[in-house]
């Protein structure tokens, strides 16, 4: 099992920072260059075990976070190699994009992890559509705005059921034998409140307020009124009952990190102005800092801290809570002791255990590596409103 680093103490703005090139030079590191040769070349590991076995190419949302998270290092850090690995990232998630015309309902839509993968969760697939919009505000390149376009496009037309909720997911080109993921058409995913962020960045960078239309209020009402649960947490909930089933199909994941929900309620609110938005927001920080742990966790992966420490960051005084500063910190130093140090071989070195197991996996780094240069570093362009 790879050594960890633990951190002690208040972390400085330079302790912080140094964690964030760490985590930025992962990337780097182990980004796959063989363009010449291989299908996820510009992709990166997903997960890594403790025995350097279980190593998979980055899904699209992987990799669209990975390219906000270059772009933001590169602006921080001021370093080309950054910006580069952002570039061939952007590459990559370009190649995942349906434009067959033999898939004509698919066009537009995103595949899940490599151009050739038959199958596609609909909220990573947005999230791909976020990263192609972060990379075209960043560099101007207009095809990424195109391409952000027609997925809102593929996705009004395809990605919701008869309620008007995202389904579950799709499978463009779909084989008729081999492994696919089940998709739960049955269920209403929570993890879809973050689908607001995209529509919410799509209608401010367009100028076009049909993203952010009737279907768009719909989905931050009904995440508010169904998908949040007296607890204060948000939780997949069954279609037809509306209640939550009794084994949730993603076993917990989305927990303490609400998969960016109540950023997105926040882009609403500032769209709407509805009340309800800001009190949903309120009562999820409520609960998940009267849950953290000693230690400063608020659940086994340590996805969940950098996503609750933004949306505190973001809705600061516009709601009635604010978390003390001591849980903060401790939230801050939670993450921090879940990295492995420079020194660790090249597949570990810098990344974040994110279960706490010894193993390795870029969801948290994501997320980690974009607010600490949010935090640290002054750059409020991503994951912000």
């Amino acid at each position: 099992m790879a050594e960890r680093k633990e951190q002690a103490g208040m972390v400085t703005k330079d302790e912080a920072l140094a964690s964030a090139r760490l985590l930025a030079d992962w990337h780097v590191v182990n980004l796959n260059r063989d363009f010449e040769g291989c299908g996820s070349a510009g992709s990166f590991p997903f997960t890594v075990s403790p025995d350097k076995k279980s190593i998979t190419a980055a899904a699209d949302w992987n990799v669209a976070f990975g390219i906000m998270g270059m772009l933001s290092a590169g602006k921080v850090f001021g370093e080309e190699k950054y910006l580069e690995t952002a570039h061939q990232m952007a590459y990559f998630l370009g190649t995942l994009q349906v434009f067959s015309p033999f898939l004509p309902n698919d066009y537009g839509s995103f595949r899940e992890v490599t151009p050739q993968t038959t199958w596609s969760f609909l909220r990573d697939a947005l999230s791909a559509a976020w990263g192609c919009l972060c990379y075209y505000e960043a560099t101007d390149n207009e095809e990424f705005l195109e391409r952000a376009r027609l997925w809102g496009e593929w996705f009004l037309k395809h990605g919701m059921d008869e309620t008007g909720w995202p389904i579950w997911g799709t499978f463009p080109g779909k084989r008729k034998e081999g492994w696919l993921p089940e998709m739960h058409l049955d269920m209403h995913g929570c993890f879809h409140g973050g689908s607001l962020n995209f529509f919410y960045h799509l209608a401010r960078l367009t100028g076009d307020k049909k993203w952010v239309g009737d279907f768009y209020e719909h989905i931050a009402d009904y995440f508010v009124e169904f998908i949040q649960q007296p607890d204060g947490y948000f939780r997949t909930i069954e279609k037809k009952t509306r209640q939550v089933p009794p084994n949730d199909p993603q076993s917990g994941l989305h927990r303490g990190n609400d998969d960016l929900g109540t950023l997105g309620l926040l882009g609403a609110w500032k769209t709407f102005g509805k009340q309800s938005y800001l009190d949903s927001i309120e009562k999820f920080l409520r609960a998940a800092f009267a849950n953290q742990t000693a230690e400063g966790f608020f659940e086994a992966s340590c996805a969940a801290i950098p996503v609750l420490l933004n949306i505190a960051d973001e809705a600061q005084g516009l709601i009635g809570f604010e978390p003390p500063g001591e849980a903060v910190e401790r939230a801050i130093r939670a993450l921090l002791s879940r990295q492995f140090p420079g020194t660790a071989e090249p597949i570990f070195a810098g990344g974040l255990d994110e279960l706490g197991d010894g193993g390795l996996c870029c969801r948290s780094m994501g997320y980690a590596l974009l607010w600490l240069l949010k935090r640290f570093g002054g750059d409020k362009r991503y994951l912000s409103i």
